[in-house]
């Protein structure tokens, strides 16, 4: 390999280190579970209901339930599970 070779491969491996992932090429979920620090803080922010980042906040929510008992037949002792939140494993 001459100089000009092994600078290109050099330069290759440089922008690929640096290159954004493509989305979801990565699968971090269980990360964000199985750390003690993040996992408090994720269940903190999905706890909030003042804020929009892990869940929805406590305005929206009512509005939400609302509108599922204007739309749907809900009564007293309808169960309605919300399960996108479930955390999950590979």
């Amino acid at each position: 390999m001459n100089k000009i070779q092994g600078d290109i491969k050099i330069f290759k491996e440089i922008e690929n280190i640096n290159r954004r992932p493509k989305p979801f090429e990565f699968y971090t979920a269980s990360d964000l579970w199985t750390d003690e620090y993040t996992s408090k803080q994720m269940l903190a922010y999905h706890l909030n209901e003042n804020i929009d980042v892990s869940s929805r906040n406590g305005k929206f929510i009512d509005h939400s339930v609302e509108w599922i008992v204007s739309h749907f037949k809900v009564e007293t002792g309808t169960k309605i599970a919300d399960v996108k939140k479930l955390p999950l494993t590979k």
